[in-house]
């Protein structure tokens, strides 16, 4: 390995980073490579490469015969390349720092059932986030400390720059970004478009694996994002500034109104969460698909929200990002409901994947 190379970011809603038990007892590297890899994929499969599915008995592997790097990389795709695989070292090491730990809630607004039982939202933010309060979940300064492996450096550290700009404009770090977590800044980013530039240059001439990847696989292909910009005066903004605060900082110095309300149930008066208004038009194998489901065969969602927040402590307007890999009319569907929920005349899409990519 040779000397490390640090990206200094700012985490905007909480670093999520769980253990085997899915317990954020500490700052895990496994967590955050693992986010990695999985934007990697996204981007590398949007791009028209292949990436495999480490999961699955059809994922790259190594035999230890292959001479020379070219051989290798036959066998290999972009990602396995990347980030290792059976026979293959991850070609950087990560170690993560935690530099400040700002004392923060998240503001919910679910309330009671008429059996006097908390909704969902609440009681699975007391049964995971109160475990997970504040040390163990950082939000501010993070230091992501790189060392590339001897004999790679120019292709991987170019390639982990333009991996975190683009999930820092597209994405998230760490685990959880479906429930809001994992929004962060970075002040030296590429240009989006630059970013997937460098990487597409980087997989078109690399010699890698080609396949055809499957159509159910997260690819930037179908990728779309909603990012809206709320003053403090939006009425659901000030019903969340009245909620009740979840988390154990008695004074906070920050909170943060969380996805699980936009995502999951408001209050009547403000109508359906998103879940529950596309199952109103949908049918229940559609809704699962689209926002996933832990019943019989599980599927991960497709639809990710981030919590409101702040890039500044003293920003009058708070932050919102909405976004899928689903076709672009459950995107529309969805943008209708956020104009609908927070009382808005018209949103647009930020990105979608066909224009993200459509110049590179």
């Amino acid at each position: 390995m040779n000397n490390g190379h640090t990206i200094e970011i700012k985490m905007l809603t909480p670093l999520w980073t769980g253990g085997v038990d899915r317990k954020c007892d500490r700052l895990h590297e496994t967590g955050i490579i693992g986010s990695m890899r999985w934007w990697y994929e996204a981007i590398v499969r949007g791009l028209g490469g292949y990436a495999c599915d480490p999961t699955s008995n059809d994922r790259c592997e190594l035999s230890g015969k292959e001479k020379t790097d070219e051989e290798r990389r036959k066998k290999l795709c972009p990602a396995c390349w990347l980030f290792g695989c059976g026979g293959w070292k991850r070609r950087f090491r990560l170690d993560v720092f935690s530099a400040t730990k700002e004392p923060f809630s998240l503001s919910s607004l679910s309330y009671k059932n008429q059996r006097g039982q908390d909704e969902f939202n609440r009681w699975w933010l007391k049964q995971v986030f109160n475990k997970n309060i504040n040390d163990n979940l950082p939000i501010g300064d993070v230091e992501l400390n790189i060392y590339l492996t001897k004999g790679s450096e120019g292709d991987v550290l170019g390639q982990i720059k333009a991996l975190i700009s683009a999930m820092e404009q597209i994405g998230v770090l760490g685990a959880k970004g479906q429930y809001g977590f994992g929004q962060f800044e970075w002040a030296e980013k590429q240009n989006i478009q630059d970013a997937l530039r460098t990487i597409n240059d980087f997989v078109k001439v690399g010699g890698f694996l080609t396949k055809e990847n499957d159509v159910d696989w997260y690819s930037l292909e179908n990728y779309w994002l909603y990012e809206l910009s709320l003053p403090a005066s939006n009425p659901l903004i000030k019903k969340f500034e009245n909620a009740k605060l979840i988390g154990s900082a008695k004074k906070p110095l920050i909170y943060l109104p969380v996805s699980f309300d936009i995502r999951y149930r408001l209050p009547d008066n403000y109508g359906l969460g998103l879940r529950q208004a596309y199952r109103q038009n949908h049918s229940k194998e559609q809704t699962r698909k689209v926002f996933g489901t832990l019943l019989g065969e599980k599927q991960g969602s497709r639809i990710f929200v981030s919590h409101l927040f702040k890039r500044k402590k003293e920003d009058r307007n708070y932050s919102l990002r909405v976004w899928g890999f689903t076709e672009v009319t459950a995107g529309d569907f969805l943008g209708k409901e956020l104009e609908r929920m927070f009382a808005l005349k018209e949103i647009r899409m930020k990105y979608t994947g066909a224009v993200l990519t459509r110049d590179i």
